[in-house]
């Protein structure tokens, strides 16, 4: 099996758990902690992907630094992931519970390049129309890109909304090199 399909089925029946429970944004948050206290630590990496250090004594570690810091439910799901040897999906599984809890949800992420830092009132119409646009709570990441002189691109999954002075500027041009200049008293 791939990465995905494995991080996939993980992430679905955590979520399934989850939704029962009313516990989708505990999860994702202890889920999270878990791997941020993973990655931040070499010693605490190294036994939780090393294959020499038996599955008991990585419950162990596990148990004893997560078993005050997170519910039953989630500790229950790393030792499952020890015992099934599946420790190195725990990224992707957890990226993949983040996107169907998002689906659940009912939120999208867009993307904003703006030439300028939105105001706090520019960025709750924006996401009020986007919202309106795609009937889904929009999450929006703005990043400042100079480039484009004035104006935004919206980027929501495959869709692109170019309104930037740039993208105007090119379509006048392609428009003025259109034109039959004898329509516009021009003579040869």
């Amino acid at each position: 099996m791939n990465n995905k399909t494995v991080a996939k089925r993980y992430a679905q029946a955590l979520l399934q758990i989850a939704q029962e429970r009313n516990s989708l944004d505990l999860f994702e948050k202890e889920i999270n902690d878990c791997l941020a206290s993973i990655s931040a630590d070499e010693h605490l990496k190294h036994i939780w992907f090393s294959e020499r250090i038996t599955p008991g004594d990585k419950k162990e570690v596990i148990k004893g630094l997560f078993q005050k810091k997170v519910s039953v439910i989630i500790i229950n799901f790393l030792m499952v992931l020890v015992d099934k040897n599946r420790e190195e999906y725990l990224p992707d599984i957890f990226k993949e519970y983040k996107r169907l809890a998002d689906i659940t949800r009912n939120i999208v992420d867009a993307e904003v390049r703006s030439a300028v830092q939105l105001t706090d009132k520019d960025f709750n119409e924006l996401q009020g129309k986007l919202s309106a646009m795609t009937g889904k709570n929009v999450r929006l990441q703005v990043k400042i890109d100079p480039n484009l002189i004035g104006g935004l691109v919206v980027k929501i999954g495959d869709k692109v909304i170019d309104g930037s002075v740039v993208k105007r500027l090119a379509i006048m041009k392609k428009k003025l090199k259109d034109i039959q200049f004898s329509k516009i008293g021009v003579r040869d």
